[in-house]
């Protein structure tokens, strides 16, 4: 039977958790085809001819469909993402998270074997989120439901006591969970790495960074996470000049200036001034006012009080300058490269008027947001 354990997870969860549209019809799947100019893979029009579309943990996730009751139309979701369909587009969006954040399938849309990609909202960050759509959906469901209780509502030691942010140890509970149902998945491992890091676990967390860079080498942002816990780790310094250095060859505009900072550094805590120049060297000609805008976030980080973000700023530009910075007794948050030229927040799905749990903000990844936020 397809997809038997979403069949499963439907039969267990709590009513509303997850809510499937009906069976499509193959004339309504071929329609779909003609309007997106792509022949949809097999597993997805598996997925429809037994379910329109599906909307997730309260529109965490909502798959589309192609009949005129799904939650969101599979055309009408690629044409807003592409601005207008193109017969032939490489990709195929076919889901969307509350907060924007968009999955769509890789190059190899024709095979009906391609993997599946999480393009992340306000960014040009991609990350491979599943091996393949069936082993994808059954790792979401897998990861969202530890966030709730038998009743349907929020796990309340699912959440730190703000309310904002999940645990690191349910964090890590969901990517575990995650990888149970798919090992293939770069993003699961990557979430695993950051909840393991706040645990303080370092040395695991660097195993699980490591293995994300494995699965899914072209992200950046994996290898900049996996440097910065390698810079913390004693005797690792040029495996960090060796991250940082592939973060930025994959990574373009203003950012990867900055991942060529954190090479300096790294190459400076590793006593290579040879790998330390050539890193401040091609940082700034990428981005030649990085010491200006370092020098500017060291100012507003100063006048928000963020002792940790002007701390990491000053030493990035120390990095960059070769100008010496006192080491902190303490180690900082991981933070990510602030990108200087902030882009558009895509605006959040918007919730449905009545709700089974009690209203709460999307949970953040283990580590929170991405480009240019604090972890």
């Amino acid at each position: 039977m397809f997809f038997e354990k979403f069949r499963e997870a439907i039969a267990r969860l709590p009513d509303g958790l997850i809510r499937p549209g009906p069976p499509s019809t193959p004339e309504a799947i071929a329609a779909a085809e003609l309007q997106v100019g792509v022949a949809l893979p097999q597993p997805l029009r598996d997925f429809l001819l037994s379910f329109d579309g599906a909307d997730l943990f309260h529109e965490g996730i909502v798959i589309a469909g192609v009949g005129p009751d799904a939650v969101i139309s599979l055309a009408s979701l690629n044409a807003r993402a592409n601005g207008a369909v193109e017969p032939g587009a490489a990709e195929l969006i076919f889901a969307e998270t509350a907060l924007g954040d968009r999955f769509a399938f890789s190059s190899d849309v024709g095979s009906g074997s391609g993997a599946v990609l999480r393009l992340r909202a306000g960014s040009d960050e991609r990350t491979l989120s599943g091996s393949t759509f069936e082993r994808w959906l059954a790792a979401m469901v897998a990861r969202e439901k530890v966030l709730y209780g038998p009743d349907g509502e929020f796990a309340p030691d699912a959440f730190e006591p703000d309310g904002e942010e999940v645990t690191a140890r349910t964090a890590l509970r969901q990517a575990e969970r995650a990888l149970r149902q798919d090992p293939g998945s770069a993003e699961a491992e990557h979430e695993r790495g950051t909840a393991l890091r706040r645990l303080g676990r370092e040395r695991e967390a660097i195993d699980a960074l490591t293995a994300a860079t494995r699965i899914d080498p072209a992200n950046p942002w994996a290898w900049f996470d996996l440097g910065r816990l390698l810079l913390g780790a004693a005797g690792n310094a040029q495996r960090a000049i060796e991250s940082f250095g592939r973060a930025a060859a994959l990574e373009v505009g203003p950012a990867s200036a900055r991942m060529l900072a954190w090479a300096a550094r790294a190459a400076d805590a590793a006593g290579d001034a040879t790998a330390a120049t050539t890193a401040r060297r091609e940082a700034v000609e990428r981005h030649p006012q990085i010491a200006d805008d370092l020098r500017r976030a060291v100012a507003a980080a100063a006048a928000e009080d963020d002792e940790d973000a002007r701390h990491e700023a000053e030493l990035l530009l120390g990095a960059l300058t070769g100008a010496a910075v006192a080491t902190p007794t303490a180690t900082p948050r991981l933070r990510l490269p602030v990108v200087t030229e902030p882009t558009a927040s895509a605006a959040p799905r918007p919730q449905p008027a009545a709700r089974r749990h009690l209203p709460r903000a999307k949970p953040q990844r283990g580590g929170g947001s991405r480009r240019g936020s604090p972890r």
